[in-house]
């Protein structure tokens, strides 16, 4: 045959060989597989590893996102429920904050988005908000939750997962760094917060005789604490100490008891609804003492459910920027705060306290200091980064975080204040100062 001449026998020699080499090439050309994502484990403990360690520094990261897709930020806090009235204003502060810094060309070059969720004070909710808002949104960090125990149930999955959050939770477990290394007070913790309001029961309203009131979650647990640390501190005991339900309509066994037990004077612990149902209790049963407690009895939520009546005799933790007397002038840069949120809201001048919007406002602006200084989101870079804050001059206060303390404010950032004093969002300074 004439494929078996010599000739033919070179060609398809040839020909075999040209094809046997395009075939291994073929061979050599992996396709790339797709990396397998593991989600963090909502059952998981807290653990070692999920510590920032020393070596993770807040030095700009080489790895810093070069994509301009939006930042996606996660905001659970509370807008139903008896704390509603808080939550909605943080929201307030937060909006406001990232309409100006998106304005501005956002955060490293990226525009913030936000994703909400409402966790109507519920610590299941809250922690099932945060799982869902790091699995399957991919939100880079969290600002809230607003109240302890919803914040203390989202710090649980969160560490595992290190992602920051920012909470205005004051309860001090909830952003206790040795177990929970990524979540953050915007506060003072609540047993700092009770020591100064159980000083001034004693050094200024001159009674010995002092009786606690407090909500039965974290929050008032630690705010309980700190009364009984700052009467034991004044060599005293209270003469009764009582608690209540969340959402209770009755507190007047609870304030009866104090009252046979002889208390001159009453330290509470509790946010918005329950608050104003606390001390309608005490018009209620016809019991005139001073009541002292945490900046939420300067809320309008409170003072106007009250009234004046029930209102004369309530004093407030309020912050030293947004008090005023007769010797102390307004800060000025909290009064420029206040006239452009009245702006926003279209008010002449502000009708009620503005401190939680004020709270939450300075919260994005020190993420966004945070987030440029570590150059990067990533939960131990970002967090070391927060550690690093020092005397940060924000609207409400001054900031400062450490290592061993993930409160922004010291003691000496708050001061007593009559309760139902607000002139445009400031309160005057409550006798004694």
């Amino acid at each position: 045959m004439l494929l078996c001449s010599p000739k033919w026998q070179k060609i398809l020699g040839f020909v075999f060989s040209a094809v046997l080499v395009v075939s291994v090439a073929a061979c050599g050309v992996a396709t790339p597989s797709t990396p397998k994502t593991e989600s963090p484990s909502a059952s998981a403990k807290p653990s070692e590893a999920a510590k920032p360690s020393a070596s993770e520094s807040a030095k700009p990261s080489a790895s810093a996102p070069a994509s301009k897709e939006p930042m996606k930020v996660g905001v659970i806090l509370t807008l139903t429920g008896p704390t509603g009235s808080v939550g909605t204003k943080d929201l307030a502060g937060v909006e406001m904050a990232v309409e100006e810094i998106n304005a501005a060309g956002g955060i490293m070059g990226r525009k913030i988005e936000l994703i909400q969720r409402d966790d109507g004070g519920d610590p299941t909710k809250a922690r099932t908000a945060a799982e869902e808002l790091v699995e399957k949104n991919k939100v880079e960090f969290i600002v809230g939750p607003t109240i302890t125990s919803p914040a203390q149930a989202a710090a649980t999955f969160l560490t595992d997962a290190k992602v920051v959050n920012i909470t205005s939770g004051t309860g001090d477990a909830a952003t206790d760094p040795t177990k929970f290394p990524y979540a953050f007070t915007n506060g003072l913790w609540a047993s700092e917060q009770g020591q100064p309001i159980a000083r001034y029961a004693v050094d200024i309203i001159k009674t010995n005789k002092v009786g606690i009131v407090a909500e039965a979650g974290a929050y008032g647990i630690a705010s309980t604490d700190g009364y009984k640390a700052g009467l034991k501190a004044k060599g005293l005991e209270p003469v009764g100490i009582q608690q209540f339900t969340t959402g209770a309509t009755d507190m007047s066994g609870q304030l009866n008891a104090l009252k046979r037990a002889g208390a001159e004077a009453v330290l509470l612990a509790s946010t918005g609804a329950d608050s104003a149902r606390v001390l309608k209790t005490f018009q209620a049963i016809g019991w005139d003492v001073p009541v002292l407690g945490n900046v939420d009895l300067t809320s309008a939520a409170v003072v106007d459910v009250v009234g004046p009546e029930g209102m004369k005799n309530v004093y407030a933790l309020g912050y030293e920027r947004m008090a005023f007397s007769d010797k102390k002038p307004i800060n000025p840069k909290t009064k420029a705060f206040a006239d452009k949120l009245a702006k926003r809201m279209n008010l002449p001048a502000l009708k009620d306290a503005f401190t939680f919007e004020a709270q939450y406002y300075d919260t994005v602006y020190v993420l966004k200091m945070a987030i440029e200084k570590a150059g990067t989101t990533e939960g131990p870079k970002l967090a070391a980064a927060l550690e690093q804050v020092k005397d940060w001059d924000g609207v409400y206060a001054s900031w400062s975080y450490s290592k061993t303390r993930h409160c922004a404010l010291e003691p000496d950032d708050q001061v007593m204040v009559k309760a139902s004093s607000g002139k445009a969002g400031f309160f005057e300074l409550a006798p004694g100062y």
